[in-house]
């Protein structure tokens, strides 16, 4: 197993969601130096955000994510040594963030305070104040996060999150590109697709075509002790994007049945489309 420090997930029945995450437990798992984890969904609209400030060793990476309550959700996995912003918004640094209709994990960036602070300054500069009232941290990633709503702002397409997919790509794309050379990963969505841009360090796409019934019956026996249930695990669709891998998967890496693996590049920005497809940027 390969472990992961960022995930999105969308799919096409959210009360299966997390089975789909206990159907790729032998791909990806939480890091040995896993020590806290965040979850956001996107709701009616909202963003949603859990946060647990510790980590239990014995839980696999499904059962510490929990129930998915919306059609897109994000993850993100501190781990221990990671820069850390401290006082008394050092929880609201941990990621995921949220700000209106949008969630994003954002891992990487710069390692040492004084460049991530200084980095956090530059990203800030010019956001407008409306943007900056969301931000309820000191994190690097927040700030990134937030600079890329504040260009989908300027392109016209932050009122717009079930219609903007291009914009949000084009947003995010220039933000990293323009945030410096350190590696790191962005997996952001807006309720309706999810963006996912990779610079220097390693990722993948697992796309699911049905869910296995043994599967869900260790999950929870009643999402396949009926024939609907049964047929809803059939039809279930869904893609997964693991970021921040120790390692990078191999083509060749053992998946599940009706799935499939897309080892990315080192640096990658791909989408995954409301009608679940794979787009590369």
């Amino acid at each position: 197993m390969v472990g992961v420090r960022a995930l999105g997930l969308m799919c096409n029945d959210p009360q299966r969601g997390v089975v789909a995450l206990h159907e790729l437990a032998a791909l990806a798992s939480l890091p040995v130096d896993a020590d806290a984890i965040g979850t956001a969904c996107i709701v009616d609209g909202a963003a949603l955000l859990s946060r647990l400030p510790a980590v239990v060793a014995e839980r696999s990476l499904a059962q510490t994510v929990g129930p998915i309550q919306g059609r897109c959700a994000v993850v993100q996995v501190r781990v221990r040594g990671e820069l850390r912003p401290t006082g008394p918004a050092g929880a609201a640094s941990q990621g995921p963030f949220r700000a209106r209709s949008y969630a994003a994990a954002v891992i990487g960036g710069p390692q040492d305070a004084d460049g991530a602070s200084a980095s956090r300054e530059r990203l800030l500069a010019g956001v407008p104040d409306f943007l900056r009232r969301f931000v309820g941290g000191h994190a690097e990633g927040e700030a990134l996060f937030i600079a890329i709503l504040a260009r989908l702002h300027a392109l016209g397409g932050l009122e717009s999150p079930h219609d903007n997919a291009a914009k949000l790509a084009q947003a995010a794309r220039d933000v990293v590109g323009k945030a410096g050379s350190e590696p790191r990963q962005v997996t952001l969505t807006n309720g309706v697709e999810v963006v996912h841009i990779a610079v220097g360090m390693p990722s993948a796409v697992v796309t699911l075509a049905a869910l296995s019934e043994a599967t869900a019956n260790r999950v929870d026996p009643t999402l396949a002790d009926s024939s609907m249930g049964r047929e809803r695990l059939r039809r279930f669709r869904g893609v997964v994007t693991l970021g921040g891998l120790d390692t990078p998967l191999k083509a060749s890496t053992a998946v599940p049945d009706k799935a499939t693996l897309q080892v990315l590049p080192d640096s990658a920005a791909i989408l995954v489309a409301r009608d679940l497809t794979v787009r590369v940027l």
